[in-house]
């Protein structure tokens, strides 16, 4: 399978009444795709669930194009569609491990002390991807796009749907959950 997401055949909109600085969805592909996918490959930290995730965000994407205004961020659009797209899956799976008397729902982990003063980088990282894997859903998403991706907090409020403040509160909280749990170790 290819490392980088394909783009989706779709027909340029009628040239009727439309200036021809409005870029079509395959232009708009084009120029965020890796982006987004990139972001698909952050949340889910597995690439065969980023290619799906991918997947469905641009058919998602394509399906509503002709609804979508001239004017829109389409770059915020395409980040809130993949968040949203992401959000469902985390609570359908959810529901369906409630449904599963036998498997464990993870929770984050507890705090451990490094007994022998020794910090091991590999296992650190690996701690924190798993921490950063348990945080809530939305917390998740304000983190990874504004610390690995490093976008902006108007754009990250766009894709959660809320306020440029409610998305500084959850990179915030997310941090601070961060610091408290691998505060020592660092």
């Amino acid at each position: 399978m290819a490392a980088t997401p394909m783009a989706v055949a779709r027909p340029a909109r009628a040239a009727v009444s439309e200036p021809a600085v409005h870029a079509t969805f395959d232009e708009t592909l084009a120029r965020y795709g890796a982006e987004i996918y990139r972001f698909a490959l952050h949340l889910t930290r597995n690439r065969s669930d980023a290619d799906d995730l991918y997947q469905e965000t641009a058919l998602k994407a394509y399906r509503a194009w002709d609804r979508l205004p001239c004017d829109a961020n389409h770059r915020a659009w395409l980040y809130r569609i993949a968040s949203n797209t992401f959000l469902s899956d985390k609570r359908k799976t959810s529901r369906l491990r409630s449904l599963d008397a036998e498997e464990t729902v993870e929770s984050i982990p507890a705090a451990s002390r490094d007994d022998d003063g020794r910090l091991d980088a590999g296992d650190l990282l690996r701690d924190v991807e798993g921490f950063i894997e348990a945080l809530p859903p939305k917390q998740r998403i304000a983190l990874v796009q504004r610390k690995y991706l490093e976008i902006g907090y108007p754009e990250i409020a766009a894709t959660l749907d809320c306020s440029e403040e409610a998305a500084r509160r959850s990179v915030h909280e997310a941090l601070r959950k961060l610091r408290e749990r691998f505060g020592d170790r660092i």
